[in-house]
């Protein structure tokens, strides 16, 4: 006798009542893959990017805004800091790397961040993952930007298109024009490879570009034509109060002779999409002009944050103390810590330890997900004992049908291994299909994730926990089988043939 081919008839008898069974199990499964897809992915991609950094300085506000705008491009800066702040932490012999970050311009709806070159080259968007190109180089002076890996992907742009950035990230308002910076060309130079993190979505460029989009004086739509710049380096000319509105801090240039000042008003909200596009090649002898003027005009004044790698992490507690706390009143403490070259900057920036600040963010995450697992499985809990119903209810109308069985030579256990596989077989059905189900789930809200919250979510990558996941369902259907396959093992087979039933 095959006992699977007699499940399989069995649960064929009662098609709709296995069909709902089945689809309850899988239901339930699906809800508890895909929290703990989601759960596990999220975890990954925000610790693997705040560990590769010890500090980020910023200006005083919320440490948790700040992080998520510097490191995964999220939210709004909380201000701005001095230039000096990063030129401090490159002379610190404590730092092994810094990277400056000038944001609040978009393109395309994303983000334009500007950078130091050294952020392609040394930085590590994943512990031991640092950036590589799929195809060009990356940017050495103004007016260059690199392109990460989706940006390129879902604008279809190459290398040596040229790009006009749009001022600010917040969409304009109804009726309202967005404010492109068509004056200011910029070309792409590189495009990344994935990273899997936020930073594919990102545009990077110099410092350099990102301070000349905030200068009402620079115009370089002639500089390729050989068009000489109405400003003189050699006059000191920088824009002097240039404000970069920052959610409601001030981006300013300081002009160190005087010049009157200029309001420039920067909005850093959400993403402008109304951006001009000129795909052709352009070669280095045309935009080394406007690169020249850039560089020979701008002078670099402030930021919005600078990431840090200590070259001791232990130390860059001490110094984030040394920063966020109010100078002790003890003199010789006092003293001691004025002598960091950190300390003149104390009343501006505050340092913030991302791993802490992603840490917390996980733990209130997870209380979240932590209940959307009991809700998940408590579904699983009450398909389980619909199966255990189901099967339940069928003994009194199979009695016939097990006494045949027992009369035809079935043993007892025989009758008992049928029931406890009909319910294990159930289950399995159940959790297969909730496993599918559960990384679709994760596939159709992958984008939105990556479009909302920046996370890079891989639909249909089992793992252990997912396979034991199956094994508990599994268990759990033979468990629940036992009961029905008790009564179906005691059912007498003379008086049941005998009654006629």
């Amino acid at each position: 006798m095959n006992l699977l081919n007699v499940v399989g008839k069995n649960l064929r008898k009662r098609t709709l009542s296995t069909v709902l069974t089945v689809s309850s199990i899988a239901l339930g499964l699906a809800m508890v893959v895909a929290v703990l897809v989601v759960q596990q992915q999220t975890d990954e991609s925000y610790s693997q990017t705040s560990v590769g950094y010890d500090l980020l300085f910023s200006a005083k506000g919320s440490q948790l805004q700040a992080t998520l705008n510097t490191l995964y491009h999220l939210e709004t800066s909380v201000g701005i800091i001095p230039y000096g702040v990063y030129e401090a932490a490159l002379r610190d012999p404590r730092v092994e790397r810094a990277f400056p970050f000038y944001v609040g311009d978009s393109y395309s709806g994303y983000r334009v961040v500007g950078t130091s070159s050294d952020f392609i080259a040394h930085a590590e968007p994943r512990r031991g993952q640092p950036f590589t190109l799929a195809e060009g180089r990356n940017f050495d002076k103004p007016l260059e930007a690199v392109f990460g890996s989706e940006v390129a992907r879902r604008l279809g742009h190459r290398v040596g298109d040229e790009i006009f950035i749009t001022h600010g990230l917040s969409e304009p308002a109804p009726g309202a024009e967005a404010h492109v910076h068509d004056d200011i060309p910029v070309v792409i130079v590189g495009i990344l490879n994935p990273s899997g993190t936020a930073n594919d979505r990102a545009i990077f460029t110099d410092l350099y570009t990102t301070h000349a989009l905030h200068d009402p004086h620079l115009h370089l739509h002639d500089d390729a034509h050989d068009h000489d710049h109405e400003h003189d380096n050699s006059q000191g000319y920088n824009s002097s109060e240039d404000q970069h509105d920052h959610d409601g801090h001030d981006h300013n240039h300081n002009d160190a002779d005087g010049h009157e000042s200029h309001d420039h008003e920067h909005d850093h909200q959400g993403h402008d999409h109304g951006d001009d596009l000129h795909s052709h090649e352009h070669t280095a002898e045309a935009h080394a002009a406007p690169a020249r003027t850039v560089q020979e005009n701008i002078t670099l004044s402030e930021l919005d944050a600078v990431l840090v790698k200590m070259a001791n992490p232990p130390a860059a507690i001490q110094l984030a103390g040394m920063i966020n706390f109010p100078t002790p009143e003890n003199p010789l403490l006092a003293r001691n810590m004025m002598r960091d070259p950190f300390f003149v900057f104390k009343e501006d920036i505050m340092a913030v330890v991302p791993a802490m600040q992603i840490r917390n963010l996980m733990n209130i995450v997870g209380n979240a997900e932590q209940i959307l697992q009991i809700v998940a499985w408590f579904v699983v809990i009450v398909a389980l004992f619909g199966v255990l119903i189901a099967i339940y209810n069928t003994m009194e109308e199979r009695k016939r049908d097990l006494a045949v069985m027992r009369a035809l030579g079935a043993r007892r256990s025989i009758v008992f291994a049928i029931i406890v596989m009909e319910s294990a077989v159930i289950c399995t059905l159940g959790a297969v299909i909730g496993l599918l189900g559960g990384h679709l789930i994760v596939g159709v809200a992958a984008p939105y994730l990556l479009d909302v919250a920046g996370i890079v979510i891989t639909a249909f990558v089992i793992d252990t926990n997912q396979a034991f996941l199956l094994l508990i369902t599994l268990t759990a259907g033979i468990l629940v089988g036992i009961i029905p396959a008790l009564k179906a093992y005691r059912t007498d087979a003379v008086q049941n043939l005998g009654s006629g039933k």
